[in-house]
């Protein structure tokens, strides 16, 4: 069954506990029916915690990095698109509210012109908006074009700047100019519930709700490649979500189970699950983002490159210290230089 929600049907938590970044990666899951974003280190599966100080979540079926670096989350029963620094987790705005046209937004891409393309999954629609003020431009693409019946989590901007949309209702995957939202044919004909689209390489990978698995197609002509993880590899069943680590290796949500499953990422064999859903109260992850790194140079960790910083490296001037950047054994001349290159960074 599909994990769409209308909003009179959802209880919203508030996001209550703050997020640490980890130092190299942060795995963030869109955690669908606990209301929430969780992050996890994404080395050791850590629980690091949520996103904070946010109106309550409903359904968050997607959060993606967007042009300004910030992190957008799709709240589908509250119809609303909402900002947070990747960094921190913090809350920053209300980038698109109720009363936009939204109306089950499922995702968010953006055009090649900066426009933020959000797929509106009761509408059978994808919506723009302004890239930099959220304000609403009107349909992309129009309610029911080429036959768009649910327009999901995965929607996204393709490498040839076309939309690729996957039509849940109508298991398949459409495409449309990128440029004017025009239908332009059925990419992938026939998949058994289309969720979250990864192109990668010369290789489109789609998670199938029915297929249990991930299947792949070459991303210009969308012929099949066959499933790249096999139907119910390791235990999967009902995936969503998924996202290449900075390992290499694939990450898969499981609707069904809550688990995050790994992945190997040249075979697509399995290599166990990642993070045990329930932790930290995930259920029914629904999207994986790899967040950025905190900058090497934010030596106190507060998410930005500054005067805090400089004191901390002036500090530990002429001898060892965390703002030896270079590895040299001696914080130095060269180390201030990469510090003040970073600087406001974050």
């Amino acid at each position: 069954m599909p994990f769409h929600v209308a909003a009179s049907a959802v209880v919203l938590a508030a996001v209550s506990s703050a997020v640490v970044l980890a130092d190299d990666s942060t795995l963030a899951v869109s955690s669908f029916s606990a209301n929430a974003v969780l992050t996890f280190d994404a080395a050791t599966s850590e629980l690091l915690g949520s996103l904070v100080g946010a109106p309550a979540l409903g359904g968050p079926l997607c959060a993606r990095i967007g042009p300004d670096g910030l992190l957008y989350v799709a709240s589908e029963a509250t119809n609303s698109i909402l900002r947070f620094d990747p960094c921190d987790g913090a809350f920053v705005d209300v980038f698109i509210g109720p009363g936009n046209g939204l109306n089950g937004p499922t995702g968010i891409t953006w055009t090649a012109s900066g426009d933020a393309l959000v797929p509106s999954f009761n509408s059978d629609s994808v919506l723009r908006y302004h890239g930099t003020t959220g304000a609403f431009l009107g349909a992309f693409v129009t309610t029911g074009s080429g036959g768009l019946n649910g327009p999901d989590n995965g929607t996204i901007v393709g490498p040839d700047g076309h939309l690729y949309v996957p039509s849940y209702w109508q298991n398949r995957i459409n495409r449309y100019n990128g440029t004017t939202g025009a239908f332009m044919g059925a990419f992938v004909a026939a998949i058994g519930r289309p969720r979250v689209l990864i192109f990668q390489g010369n290789t489109l990978y789609v998670t199938t709700e029915t297929g249990d698995g991930v299947l792949s197609y070459n991303a210009t002509n969308g012929q099949s490649q066959g499933f790249f993880v096999a139907a119910g590899a390791g235990g999967l069943d009902l995936p969503i979500g998924m996202a290449f680590g900075p390992d290499g290796d694939l990450y898969v949500a499981s609707g069904s189970q809550h688990h995050v499953y790994r992945y190997d990422g040249t075979t697509g064999a399995a290599k166990g699950i990642f993070i045990q859903g329930g932790t930290g109260g995930l259920t029914t992850p629904a999207f994986l983002t790899f967040l950025p790194p905190r900058p090497t140079e934010d030596l106190d960790g507060d998410c930005v490159v500054n005067g805090a910083d400089l004191g901390v490296l002036l500090g530990e001037w002429g001898g060892a210290g965390t703002a030896d950047f270079d590895g040299s054994g001696t914080v130095d001349g060269a180390d201030l230089g990469r510090l003040l290159g970073a600087w406001s960074v974050g």
